[in-house]
């Protein structure tokens, strides 16, 4: 049997803090000649988002995470895409990539929605050959044909939401990790979204869901992962 994602004893731990008000120059100056990899001011504690997880992910399976908000549900995504590096554990990942963490992200205000396609699509792994090849495919379904060489400043929030999704959509990968992309944009968009991701399960791609959206998890997921907090 062939796993796309295999992860174990996965933990990732955070540092917090607030500022100490009371440390003066000096004192501050003197930490730095002691303590020159300590973060100056701070009152340091640690949490635990994600601790001893492990599961498997068959190649072309769809399983939705759930969880409260604070169970590391986002976290896990952000690991295994290498955004960010796990404290502990291991992560062996089989194909491809591509994430929908932060739909827009990469987007420049003063450039255009045609020009932002490429800047997105090229952080996002794709060369420019495959984003020219799919770029009347991406306007389309963000439906901004209209406005598409208008600076993306002067875009509304779910006109850029739809276009990320769509540039995000269409990357040619094995494994997509999504996250509550449904938690935004009008009933519609979210439709749409839904039949988008039912269509790459139908082609074979491995799918990672994050969403309180459980009706949405019923319908597209095989099984589902529960994050407890």
């Amino acid at each position: 049997m062939n796993y796309s994602i295999v992860v174990r004893d996965l933990s990732k731990q955070y540092r917090i803090g607030k500022l100490n008000s009371k440390t003066t120059f000096r004192e501050a100056l003197l930490d730095l000649v002691k303590y020159p990899l300590r973060r100056q001011g701070m009152n340091d504690t640690t949490i635990l988002a994600l601790k001893d997880v492990s599961f498997d992910i068959k190649e072309g399976e769809v399983v939705g995470i759930i969880g409260r908000n604070g169970a590391g549900k986002s976290t896990l995504l952000k690991v295994i895409s290498k955004i960010t590096r796990p404290t502990s554990g291991k992560i062996k990942v089989h194909g491809r990539i591509g994430s929908l963490l932060e739909v827009g992200t990469g987007f420049h205000e003063e450039l255009t929605g045609r020009e932002n396609i490429f800047l997105n699509g090229s952080i996002l792994g794709m060369t420019k050959k495959e984003i020219r090849s799919k770029m009347d495919q991406i306007i389309a379904f963000a439906d901004v044909e209209k406005f598409i060489d208008t600076p993306i400043k002067r875009y509304s929030s779910g006109m850029k939401l739809r276009l990320g999704f769509a540039v995000a959509a269409h990357l040619d990968t094995n494994i997509l990790l999504v996250d509550e992309v449904l938690a935004v944009g009008d009933a519609g968009f979210q439709k749409k979204c839904i039949n988008k991701i039912g269509n790459l399960r139908e082609g074979g791609r491995t799918i990672l869901f994050v969403s309180h959206n459980m009706a949405a998890g019923e319908n597209l997921c095989s099984r589902g992962i529960w994050q407890d907090k």
